[in-house]
């Protein structure tokens, strides 16, 4: 029955996208960015973004000590930013799971948020706070409590081959992106997010972004720890991914991400983890 639920509606989702790009419908046909055009309803104004996605991943944890559980999560989940002035946005990103058993973990979030400046430009600068606790709507959790456990963040932004054009542009989408990154929480906890563990934890890094062709892209990133023993077992030293990722609206993207205990061979692994354990998503956006 979950499958069927996730079949059908990426089977709605492929269905819309194809129709929007009309790309089987011969060349006089139009697409939903014709009829929707910026004209319409307030389209084009780029103050809202809605994005449906379908996701999979599998959670790996440890029940007690050496029982390791593999929970298969699958769901639902709804992305909405709005842009109040200028780049300063609030982000919202909803879960709902179909998935309902007792292997299913208690701390899995029903909710993420953020607000700040997100600046996509080269050379300039985004900042702002993110949550990314176990926020849960069943009352699990405190909301404010987990508030402090979120964390503050400057980042920049550089493209590595600028906007001029350049042998090793496959097409216009061809881009190197890096963007280094200072975090800093005031307070961090254990994975259940209920017993606080120490505070003033600060995360370095570096965050890469290889467009290769039509939007096709892969990413990756590496993390350093300060103080060395606020990184936590779940902390990784690196991440990677990849997907398709078109902005405009009225497209299906796709991704894959995997931000969990990665570890470079000279350092200790506490954690069972591998490719598996990453993010599959489809989603479909529309900008407001």
């Amino acid at each position: 029955m979950i499958r069927s639920k996730s079949f059908k509606l990426l089977i709605i989702l492929l269905f819309v996208s194809v129709f929007s790009y009309g790309q089987f419908f011969g060349s006089g046909s139009h697409t939903m960015g014709d009829v929707f055009h910026s004209q319409c309803c307030l389209l084009g104004k780029y103050k809202i973004t809605f994005s449906p996605a379908v996701f999979y991943s599998k959670i790996t944890y440890q029940k007690q000590p050496g029982e390791y559980v593999d929970y298969q999560r699958n769901g639902f989940n709804f992305n909405i930013s709005y842009k109040f002035y200028k780049e300063f946005q609030v982000r919202f990103n909803f879960y709902a799971d179909f998935n309902q058993n007792k292997l299913k973990p208690k701390w899995l979030s029903n909710m993420y948020y953020a607000v700040g400046n997100y600046n996509w430009r080269n050379k300039t600068f985004s900042y702002g706070y993110e949550n990314y606790q176990p926020n849960r709507f069943d009352g699990s959790y405190d909301f404010f409590e987990n508030m402090k456990r979120g964390f503050f963040f400057v980042s920049y932004n550089y493209y590595l081959l600028g906007d001029f054009i350049s042998p090793v542009k496959l097409d216009e989408t061809t881009q190197v992106y890096f963007s280094p990154f200072i975090r800093y929480f005031y307070e961090y906890t254990d994975r259940t997010g209920t017993r606080v563990l120490g505070h003033h934890k600060v995360v370095p890094g570096l965050n890469a972004r290889y467009v290769i062709w039509h939007n096709f892209y892969v990413e990756g990133g590496v993390y350093a720890y300060w103080p060395v023993k606020s990184k936590m077992p779940w902390d990784p030293d690196f991440t990677y991914g990849f997907g398709y990722f078109d902005w405009r609206s009225f497209r299906l993207n796709f991704s894959y991400g995997n931000w969990v205990a990665n570890r470079f061979p000279w350092n200790g692994k506490e954690m069972k983890n591998d490719f598996t354990n990453g993010i599959f998503t489809f989603s479909y956006q529309v900008i407001w």
